[in-house]
């Protein structure tokens, strides 16, 4: 039987206490955040709709209700880590110059940088208030003192991995280990988060939140190959498709690893794109071809399929009830499905 329902619902509850989170706030940076979440329309801000990808804040509940504690008490904490993956979208939109997000247009292209630079700031305050409502669900306050404190250091660790992200765009001298060590920050540090937060609000043992912190840091960077993976194909199959990652010379795994592995010839014929102060369209035409020539997508693809492992390997060692992990394994694999 599906879980996916289940999943549904947890999203629309996480949706509902990031409504009531802002729901005394009420000058215009609010609105933004609003916009940005999916509930009103940018240009008459009045059109709600269904709640938008809240995968962060099911996976606290998915967690928490593997480990045998209560949903409802650790909602805040789901919010919490929600708003803060928030506060990272707008700030990565600002920082890619990417105009679109989720098919409309993104905070910075509506009000500008500085304004979103604003509402992710806020939304990352949010977040933190966030978790004292633990207090009003009866959480003890050791417990809502712990959960700030991972909030916060998944936090520095995801503007940590961006800040290597963007530092590798000009270089190609980025090896293998130094992107992972970029994925595990970037976005392994807020999927473990999420993981664990769920899992120490539910009283979990020390062991156990290790290895669910360490299957959801897997499960980043599986996330981050991924995507790495699907620009790259997009690119090379659909002719009016342009990777604003790409573009901003973004160092996507098979990139790092023909930089790494390849023959001098092929470095040469990266050199070619990746030397350019400034690329157009055109430079980007036949680089999957040459990334499929040196084995580095598919490569990719093997090392993707070993992190997914990992995330399961963990999950399994976590101490979780069978039950527990089928549940949190489930959300997983709904998650690289998507």
């Amino acid at each position: 039987m599906t879980m996916q329902p289940r999943f549904d619902d947890l999203a629309s509850t996480v949706d509902s206490e990031i409504r009531e989170v802002l729901s005394a706030r009420s000058t215009r940076l609010y609105d933004i955040m609003a916009y940005h979440l999916g509930w009103e329309d940018a240009a008459e801000q009045t059109a709600p709709s269904a709640p938008g990808d809240r995968r962060h804040g099911v996976l606290c509940l998915v967690a928490c209700q593997a480990a045998g504690g209560d949903v409802d008490s650790a909602m805040p904490a789901a919010a919490a880590v929600e708003l803060v993956d928030k506060f990272c979208q707008i700030h990565d939109d600002v920082q890619g110059g990417k105009p679109k997000r989720d098919n409309r247009d993104a905070v910075w292209w509506v009000w500008g940088p500085a304004q979103a630079i604003n509402a992710g700031d806020g939304m990352h305050a949010l977040a933190r208030l966030s978790l004292f409502r633990l207090l009003d669900r009866g959480v003890e306050a050791e417990l809502a003192f712990r959960a700030v404190q991972v909030l916060d250091e998944a936090s520095l660790r995801a503007c940590e991995g961006r800040f290597l992200d963007l530092q590798a765009q000009e270089r190609v001298d980025v090896a293998v280990e130094s992107y992972f060590k970029m994925a595990t920050d970037k976005e392994g540090a807020l999927y473990g988060c999420a993981l664990e937060l769920g899992a120490v609000l539910a009283g979990a043992g020390d062991e156990t939140v290790r290895h669910v912190r360490q299957s959801g840091l897997d499960l980043g960077v599986a996330l981050q190959i991924k995507n790495d993976l699907a620009e790259l194909s997009k690119t090379a199959s659909a002719s009016d498709y342009v990777s604003e990652d790409l573009m901003n010379k973004k160092k996507l795994l098979p990139i790092v690893m023909a930089f790494e592995t390849g023959a001098a010839r092929d470095r040469r014929r990266l050199g070619d794109v990746y030397f350019k102060r400034v690329l157009e369209p055109g430079d980007l035409d036949g680089l999957a071809t040459i990334l499929d020539e040196l084995g580095t997508i598919e490569r990719s693809r093997e090392l993707l399929v070993q992190r997914i492992a990992s995330a399961r390997s963990s999950l399994e060692a976590s101490g979780l009830e069978s039950a527990g992990i089928e549940f949190v394994g489930s959300y997983i694999d709904s998650l690289m499905e998507a």
